[in-house]
């Protein structure tokens, strides 16, 4: 008799864990997409080729829109993995002899991965839970299709002001003749982590922000850019 209680108490609680852990908060299997906005820090090439070294910060960069779709899958209960592809806005300037011809506007791709480590599943029982609240992870890119025309021995003034909009670095005087501290490339990388959260209405669409630290200047020699603001809409399915 005691052995069946035994088998009973223990089939019992079995039974009862599986129903709790059927219960419980998990993003494994699940679809999340997202469309988000964020105005990244770009150089003002106009005003860094007149700068002086009390130029006010406001002066060395100009806020661009930046665009993005991204979408992640639970691979497990606690982890979304994904990708992201979007468009951005930025300035180029052609210089010629008589100094700058024109600053015309341009676009350029932007493209990454990323996972999001959700804190919820660890904590919280409720499968129908309308909060998200994560720890994001991203590393990307963009591709520049048009860049300042500065070959051609153009030197770029460089507003050391040491604040942290500014890159702050003392470039030699061999550099800045030459131009040999500018990246060239036209690949440029951006890569973070932070903290993000999400508040959905009936459970399938709603608002999410997201606020990171890392690197964020596609052109980092001219302007720093250690955090990241991003704010949109959210499906999950």
């Amino acid at each position: 008799m005691k052995t069946n209680h035994r088998l009973i108490l223990l089939a019992t609680l079995l039974i009862f864990s599986f129903s709790v852990t059927g219960q419980t908060l998990s993003v494994k299997g699940r679809w999340n997409v997202k469309a988000g906005y964020s105005a990244y820090k770009l150089t003002d090439v106009r005003e860094r080729l007149i700068v002086f070294d009390n130029t006010p910060s406001d002066l060395i960069y100009k806020r661009r829109w930046n665009v993005r779709v991204e979408a992640n899958y639970g691979v497990l209960k606690w982890l979304e993995t994904g990708v992201y592809i979007g468009i951005m806005g930025y300035e180029y300037t052609n210089i010629g002899v008589y100094g700058i011809e024109n600053e015309p506007n341009a676009v350029a791709p932007t493209f990454g991965i990323n996972a999001n480590i959700h804190l919820l599943p660890f904590f919280v029982k409720n499968p129908k839970c309308k909060w998200d609240f994560y720890v994001p992870l991203k590393y990307g890119g963009n591709y520049i299709p048009k860049y300042h025309d500065l070959k051609n021995g153009t030197t770029v003034s460089h507003a050391m002001i040491g604040s942290w909009d500014d890159a702050s670095i003392k470039y030699s005087e061999e550099e800045l003749e030459s131009n040999s501290y500018i990246n060239w490339s036209k690949y440029r990388h951006e890569y973070g982590i932070g903290l993000g959260g999400a508040v959905y209405i009936k459970n399938i669409i709603g608002f999410y922000a997201e606020i990171m630290g890392g690197q964020f200047s596609y052109f980092p020699e001219f302007v720093k850019s250690p955090y990241n603001i991003r704010v949109g809409i959210t499906a999950k399915f």
